[in-house]
């Protein structure tokens, strides 16, 4: 009888659809995949018709992956490496034990003792990692794989370098950088997860909170779209506790012998996870796990390296946006806090920066939403939304530089001023009256003069005419003082006045009103003086130069611009440049329009009435047709933005129809 021979190699179904099937085979080439024709044929939906073949070359044995659609993960001691190339055939010597990813299936290899292991050359060699198997929770059967928490350059050199997930690690660091959104940051995480482990299918991560206690439901959780489930996924609490009590990275996977595990791995469905903790500089901000359910792929020990490395980039970009956040936050409160400084300066002008902030906002909106006429073409993203919102916020910074009796100033002349003219009205009075009784008395004494009833009286009269003279001075001086617009007919009389002198209390002979008081009640509109007008104009200026101090980061850059353009005009005529055109872009036209309209609605001022929406319109719509303003803008304002912010304007002034 001949002897029967030893097979060349055999297969086994270890997990998957086809669990437990297992053929030997006596030849030098094995195909498997889908397709009947095959040698070993698969009923796994995740594999090719033609997937992959083992060849038998000489001493060794090859597996190749046929240019499968989705490739195949060899495991050798631990060591996983990712076969996918839809252009050619990738190959790779294997040994006996090794295990085979295709699919959703796993594979195992076993060599006759007549096949040797491939030379030290052909096969990768891997300095084994210090991993520990530690039992799980008290009365269960369950097993981690574990491995301290390490640093990235320490886990990058025990890392096969020939594995193409490793220039993922590299992509992944130099993407994160760039970046600072929690959100963005986390997308590319769940998508480089994934791409280093196309077997899993369940993503999720924890982040803890600031005070510690229990652990918090997931913060995040993503699927890909193979993985059928009717409910929200959740996440192990036994293995994300242990790793958060340990701060090590957890490999489990459930074995073949079907042994006991925790009830919320069951509800979870996993069947292998790697969990691994995002450890930061001072403190441990959560954990991120990467599991398969329902299904059997593997991970391996590289596999817990790989995904722990992942995990400190991870935990170092998170660690950044919360910092920057936290900076962020900051600038906001920052921000706040110089407007309030600024507006408490001057109660008159109180929320004012907020308003021409929401004012802008919305108008910057309106034109951002339009898919035709003349913003057809015009978008903002939302680092230009941002930049916007403090520019308009801060754009008047400047007037922390302003003298503050400048700008409260709400009359012509100030309250000591008026004073001083009242005082010396008062002294007029007062020698005029006491010279009229001193002629009398001089008068009767050298007998020019007799003690009639009716020299007394004849003093008495003259002496009222002056106080009724002087009265009336006073009053029409208050009147000017205060008044909206002084016409000729005022500023003539205000000339007269000015002529007229007296004498002080020290026989000086002094002008009843000094150059100062002349020059201020002589304002046509408004209260400010020329000099006073430069300082308030300079406001802008001061914005810009205080502005440009902060280090803005690129994306804020045009914030000091916009502090020192706010008040320029399209044809020139603004201040404190005199820019125009195409000097003025669409943000610096905006603010403008924002910033007139509610300097015409606010509330009262000592100095002028609120003007109301339609007034204020009014006022817009005439500086857009003199060119000072963009027409296309004050019409979209007044149609569109004007209704939406109704109820941030200030109380409107009913009682002078001339506003209305």
């Amino acid at each position: 009888m001949t002897a029967q021979k030893s097979p060349l190699l055999m297969l086994t179904v270890v997990s998957g659809p086809d669990a437990g099937r297992s053929l030997s085979f006596r030849k030098a080439r094995v195909a498997i995949g889908r397709d009947a024709a095959n040698d070993f044929m698969l009923t796994d939906g995740f594999v090719s018709n033609r997937h992959a073949e083992f060849v038998v070359e000489g001493d060794q044995v090859v597996f190749q992956d046929l240019k499968s659609r989705h490739g195949s993960l060899v495991i050798r001691n631990g060591v996983s490496t990712k076969l996918q190339n839809r252009e050619s055939v990738s190959r790779l010597a294997v040994k006996d034990g090794a295990e085979f990813q295709i699919g959703s299936s796993i594979l195992k290899l076993e060599l006759p003792e007549g096949i040797k292991a491939p030379s030290a050359i052909q096969a990768q060699t891997l300095r084994e990692p210090s991993f520990v198997v530690k039992d799980g929770p008290p009365n269960s059967n369950e097993q981690f794989i574990t491995a301290a928490h390490e640093p990235i350059h320490a886990l990058t050199r025990r890392f096969d370098s020939h594995d193409k997930r490793f220039e993922l690690l590299f992509k992944l660091s130099e993407q994160l950088n760039s970046l600072t959104r929690l959100e963005d940051i986390l997308d590319m995480i769940v998508d480089a997860t994934f791409d280093a482990f196309p077997g899993a299918n369940f993503f999720g991560m924890t982040l803890l909170q600031a005070d510690g206690g229990e652990i918090p439901p997931p913060f995040l959780t993503r699927v890909r779209a193979n993985l059928n489930t009717d409910s929200e996924p959740v996440l192990s609490s036994s293995i994300v506790r242990r790793v958060v009590e340990s701060k090590e990275s957890v490999l489990w996977v459930r074995d073949n012998l079907g042994s006991q595990v925790s009830q919320s791995i069951l509800d979870a469905k996993i069947t292998a996870c790697l969990c691994a903790p995002l450890v930061g500089q001072r403190k441990l901000l959560g954990v991120m796990q990467v599991d398969t359910r329902g299904r059997g792929t593997l991970f391996s020990k590289q596999d817990l390296d790989l995904f722990t490395i992942l995990a400190s980039n991870a935990a170092f970009a998170v660690e950044r946006a919360e910092l920057t956040n936290h900076i962020v936050k900051m600038f906001e409160s920052f921000v706040d806090a110089s407007v309030t400084a600024i507006e408490a300066r001057d109660q008159t002008t109180a929320g004012h920066s907020h308003r021409v902030s929401e004012y802008t906002m919305e108008l910057a909106r309106t034109v951002h939403a339009k898919k035709d006429g003349p913003f057809a073409d015009i978008e903002f993203s939302p680092e230009q939304f941002t930049e916007l919102r403090y520019g308009t916020l801060l754009h008047d910074f400047g007037k922390i530089a302003v003298p503050e009796d400048v700008l409260q100033k709400p009359t012509r002349l100030r309250d000591v001023e008026m004073e001083a003219i009242r005082h010396r009205l008062s002294t007029v009075r007062a020698q005029s009256e006491r010279a009229l009784w001193q002629a009398l008395a001089e008068g009767m004494a050298d007998g020019r003069m007799q003690p009639e009833p009716s020299s007394l009286d004849d003093v008495r009269g003259r002496s009222e005419e002056v106080a009724t003279e002087l009265k009336d001075i006073w009053t029409f001086l208050q009147d000017l003082n205060t008044k909206g617009f002084v016409p000729d007919e005022d500023l003539e009389r205000l000339g007269s006045i000015g002529a007229r002198s007296y004498v002080n209390e020290d026989g000086e002979t002094r002008p009843l009103l000094t150059a100062h008081e002349i020059e201020n009640l002589s304002i046509r509109k408004g209260t400010l003086n020329e000099t006073e007008w430069v300082q308030i104009k300079n406001h802008a200026v001061q914005s810009q130069r205080i502005l440009e101090r902060i280090p803005w980061s690129d994306d804020l850059a045009m914030v000091p611009y916009l502090g020192g353009a706010h008040h320029e005009k399209l044809d020139g005529s603004g201040y404190p440049l005199g820019l125009k055109g195409e000097s003025l872009n669409i943000q610096c036209r905006m603010l403008t329009i924002a910033d007139i309209f509610d300097a015409l609605t606010a509330a009262d001022r000592p100095y002028r009435k609120a003007a109301s929406v339609d007034r204020a319109i009014h006022i817009l719509r005439l500086e857009a047709k003199d060119g000072k303003l963009d027409s296309d803008l004050v019409e979209l304002f007044a149609s569109e933005v004007v209704p939406k912010i109704t109820n941030m304007i200030p109380l409107q002034y009913e009682g002078d129809p001339t506003l209305r």
